[in-house]
């Protein structure tokens, strides 16, 4: 492989994860010259999806929306930091009652069957829950 596309790591979440898998497998440094460095996940999608690059560390659920793409692996949850998506209703929210509303619609079932339909995992209840109040 002559060029392997990542999200740069300072600044683009996915390229974090990449490059704490890559240093897991002790593989870091040593690809680190083959990088070809994307301002987000899409681009590093793109990247691949085009054959611009032999490969590109992307989320799965990014993976699962190019026709493009074949997924070749999959990283290991222990080789990385865990992957969440925090939400949040604004303490100084001029619309508390709608914010709370979205935060129940959110962990409700409904939410959770569609989230599960694009790949993601179901967050933990108990988080939801005691960040909702």
């Amino acid at each position: 492989m002559k060029h392997i596309a990542i999200g740069e790591p300072r600044t683009v979440p996915a390229g974090k994860y990449a490059q704490e898998t890559l240093a897991y497998f002790k593989l870091y440094e040593q690809l680190k010259p083959k990088f070809v460095l994307g301002k987000d996940v899409r681009q590093v999608l793109t990247y691949v999806a085009t054959a611009n690059v032999d490969a590109g560390i992307v989320y799965a659920t990014d993976a699962r929306t190019s026709a493009e793409v074949r997924v070749v692996s999959t990283a290991p949850e222990d080789s990385h930091s865990p992957v969440n998506y925090p939400v949040a209703a604004l303490k100084g929210s001029k619309k508390p009652a709608e914010a709370k509303r979205l935060l129940e619609f959110l962990v409700g079932a409904k939410a959770q069957e569609v989230f599960e339909k694009y790949g993601f995992k179901p967050a933990d209840q108990r988080t939801i829950h005691a960040s909702a109040q």
